[in-house]
């Protein structure tokens, strides 16, 4: 591996964690009124797991936005644009329990850290994801609070763009 494949796969690292944690310390409230999937309207699992697959996307108050690829064969990236422009992606796996109530949601960021979350999709196409106090190794939320942090879906597109610097995994 070459100086700055380290670097960037250090960078990226830091900035895995570094979004989980300035989500979790700088926004604030999700809206009271974002409506959580009723039981009976719920739609059937392989449907949900169809519309977690694209590009969802938060921006944090300071202005900059991160968007989660969930793609298939449980890929996910984490993608933001660096200082020079230039999009930077960290490639992580995910897994989904939809049977959970709320659904449940594992990101492994390496193959020996793994956030266990909790999420939900709206019926207005947004998902609500439980991040505030999600730690490596720490347990799973039962449940979702008004910090969860609300990402709205941008794409369906399963491809990360053209020229993205990809780490991880």
């Amino acid at each position: 591996m070459s100086n700055s494949q380290m670097i960037g796969k250090a960078i990226a690292g830091s900035l895995c964690f570094g979004i989980f944690a300035s989500l979790n310390a700088s926004l604030g409230p999700a809206s009271a009124a974002a409506p959580i999937i009723a039981e009976a309207a719920a739609p059937a699992a392989s449907n949900l797991d169809q519309q977690l697959l694209g590009q969802w996307q938060v921006t944090v108050p300071s202005g900059q936005s991160f968007t989660f690829l969930f793609a298939p064969e449980g890929k996910l990236f984490l993608i933001a644009k660096g200082p020079d422009g230039a999009a930077r992606a960290q490639e992580m796996r995910y897994k989904v329990n939809l049977g959970e109530k709320p659904m449940h949601l594992d990101v492994s960021l390496s193959s020996t850290e793994t956030i266990e979350t909790v999420f939900e999709l709206t019926p207005e196409g947004q998902m609500r994801l439980q991040l505030q106090g999600a730690i490596p190794g720490q347990a799973r939320p039962n449940s979702l609070n008004d910090r969860a942090i609300v990402f709205k879906k941008v794409s369906e597109a399963t491809a990360l763009p053209a020229d993205t610097e990809v780490t991880g995994f």
